[in-house]
């Protein structure tokens, strides 16, 4: 009977001693049944971290799609005009320039400078910090080919002009892209074109 006795008070002793626990009052609640408000303050259940392993990558069995403005993808001998319809930005036609070996199509005027009529000449500025297409900003507006001939330009330089002031028709009477080449003679249209 003296066991019987002791063993009643060793559970009692273990009920009261785990009835404040909040460990085991977390345990031993069902997370869907919502616990009692108690008079004392609630304490938080304990923090458990979870390292988080990130799954391997599988490479080599597609290639990503390409990034906005990537170039790389895209196929040798556009023309400026070409990267613009599609979209892509100043940045990005000059790295398509340079990708493929700075082509003259793209800076007729050769200036290293591509593109300068096509994009905006904030853009064009802002890439080449500041920097303006040189020899024609001094000449104004409105002169024809026999004008910049006449004042000691040469060809390059009248190609030059007629980019920068948009390629007006008074300088490439026929329409061919070719400005000039009645006033300069054929052997310095032909070396700056057909190099």
């Amino acid at each position: 009977m003296a066991v019987g006795v002791i063993l009643v008070l060793l559970a009692w002793l273990v009920v009261l001693m785990t009835k404040d626990d909040p460990a085991t009052r977390a345990t031993s609640t069902p997370p869907s049944t919502p616990v009692a408000a108690a008079s004392a303050p609630a304490v938080p259940a304990p923090v458990t971290t979870r390292t988080v392993v990130p799954k391997p990558s599988v490479q080599g069995t597609s290639a990503p799609a390409p990034a906005a403005g990537d170039v790389r993808s895209l196929p040798a001998g556009l023309f400026c005009r070409d990267l613009n319809a599609k979209g892509y930005s100043y940045v990005a036609a000059i790295d398509y320039w340079r990708l493929h070996g700075q082509p003259n199509q793209m800076d007729a005027d050769r200036n290293g400078i591509p593109c300068e009529t096509v994009y905006p000449r904030s853009d064009v500025a802002a890439y080449w910090n500041g920097r303006e297409i040189s020899g024609v900003v001094f000449w104004s507006a409105g002169l024809y080919c026999r004008d910049l001939a006449a004042r000691g330009a040469s060809y390059a330089e009248a190609v030059r002009y007629w980019w920068y002031y948009g390629m007006p028709d008074r300088m490439d009477a026929d329409k061919n892209g070719i400005p000039c080449e009645t006033v300069y003679s054929s052997v310095a249209v032909n070396s700056f074109w057909y190099p």
